[in-house]
């Protein structure tokens, strides 16, 4: 029996907070498994229930909480699942529960504070997240609302997020060697723009993450002159079987989103530079 291990220590010596994470060897039989694709799935759901209709003041401030948790996760150079999971985190709160906007930076540290402990190799500390709030929470108010918390999601934690299909969608797509990281890395830019959104949390996991990737082949070029963004939905459609209407409507959402937020990238994408 021989054991051959994949994993490479690369130490982040550009970084003083901490070095990059050993992260597991991408097995392409994994992705190729129709198991993980039909188990993630079944798990996946949207951060809130469609037909739920928000206030202006809480499309307001929670654009303003999510950025500030972004800021926070890019900082600490967090994997890049923990900040969309946070989102999840406070999105499923507060679609079931009142929160005063004095607290609303509590309850962003705890699910920054939950989700590192899942996705994240090593944990964000409380301590560190009340540095980022200016001291203006305490450590004993965060350890208090993460109990709060997991009471009312049920202790139900481990959720999907569209990161988690991103492997299986790259392998699907003919990408070259060196074309393939530049779309995973913008496609994960496009996941953590759509987190800041409401609009996309009506929206499953597995749509988010086919829009993304779409707009990341097409938009870098590589993919343009093979597909069209329909023809290249319809293809991520056909590998996670996605509601194609849900999809389209998501993509073009995205594609609205990125416009507003990013005005650059027109010109960027006409001079062929990566966004």
């Amino acid at each position: 029996m021989e054991l051959f291990c994949h994993e490479l220590v690369e130490p982040d010596w550009s970084s003083p907070i901490k070095s990059k994470p050993v992260r597991a060897f991408r097995d392409a039989v994994l992705t190729r498994d129709s198991r993980v694709r039909q188990n993630l799935l079944s798990l996946e759901r949207p951060n809130i229930k469609p037909g739920t209709e928000p206030t202006d003041e809480q499309r307001y401030v929670r654009r303003i909480l999510t950025g500030w948790m972004l800021q926070v996760c890019e900082d600490q150079k967090c994997e890049e699942e923990v900040f969309p999971l946070a989102v999840h985190y406070l999105d499923r709160y507060m679609s079931q529960n009142a929160v005063r906007r004095c607290r609303l930076q509590l309850l962003g540290c705890v699910c920054m504070f939950l989700a590192s402990k899942l996705r994240e190799s090593v944990p964000l500390s409380a301590a560190k997240l009340c540095v980022y709030t200016d001291h203006a929470v305490t450590v004993p108010e965060i350890l208090q609302c993460e109990v709060v918390l997991v009471s009312r999601l049920d202790w139900d934690l481990a959720s999907v997020v569209p990161s988690d299909f991103l492997e299986l969608l790259l392998q699907s797509l003919p990408l070259s060697r060196d074309d393939a990281p530049s779309v995973r890395r913008h496609a994960l830019s496009y996941i953590a723009l759509s987190c800041t959104e409401l609009k996309f949390s009506v929206f499953p996991p597995s749509a988010v993450a086919c829009s993304c990737v779409t707009a990341a082949g097409i938009r870098l070029d590589v993919l343009k002159d093979t597909f069209s963004p329909d023809g290249l939905l319809q293809l991520l459609r056909d590998v996670l079987d996605v509601d194609m209407a849900s999809l389209r409507s998501c993509f073009s959402a995205l594609e609205d989103t990125i416009d507003q937020i990013l005005p650059s990238a027109s010109e960027h994408q006409a001079q062929d530079v990566p966004l």
